[in-house]
């Protein structure tokens, strides 16, 4: 009888597999960081306010430019924004809120009043530049932080439209009395 050499041959469909997966995750990698430089219109129209470093925001406001006499004009169009800019302050005073002025605007603003080594002596007549002072709805107010507030700054707080609360950390005095 003859004999016939049996190779049993190499089987590389485990090769196929390894370039497929290799390729499948290239792709994945490929078209996820194709994405960096897109920007989300719909993230861009609801981001809420603050968080937006470099759409100007009085473009996307139709309420107009965020200054205090707009705020006043239009409290509602405000209420959650954070505004930034610089104050004269006004009197009369209360222990943790003062009445901020800007082109014959003026607003009450309240601080939360965080432990500091020296606190913040805000007096009539100062020049301040505040940075991110939230718009809150007047009316009653439960949620600041910091020591309860007293009487007289509640019942400021009633009677008016709108209102800032502005942490301490985020004031400069620019000028004293």
């Amino acid at each position: 009888m003859a004999e016939i050499p049996v190779e049993k041959k190499s089987s590389r469909t485990w090769l196929w597999l390894l370039l497929a997966a290799i390729l499948v995750v290239l792709l994945i990698w490929w078209l996820s960081s194709g994405n960096d430089n897109v920007v989300d219109e719909d993230a861009v129209a609801t981001a809420p306010a603050g968080t937006l470093d470099t759409v100007d925001q009085s473009a996307m406001d139709p309420a107009g430019p965020m200054t205090l006499a707009a705020i006043l004009a239009q409290p509602q169009a405000y209420i959650g924004q954070t505004f930034t800019g610089e104050v004269g302050v006004d009197g009369p005073l209360t222990d943790r809120g003062f009445w901020v002025q800007n082109d014959g605007a003026r607003m009450f603003a309240i601080i939360i009043d965080e432990p500091r080594e020296v606190p913040l002596d805000i007096n009539a007549g100062q020049q301040l530049m505040i940075s991110g002072g939230r718009i809150h709805e007047g009316g009653a107010v439960s949620d600041v932080e910091g020591v309860p507030l007293d009487q007289d700054t509640l019942d400021v707080i009633a009677d008016q439209a709108a209102f800032m609360i502005v942490d301490e950390a985020n004031i400069e005095i620019l000028q004293g009395a």
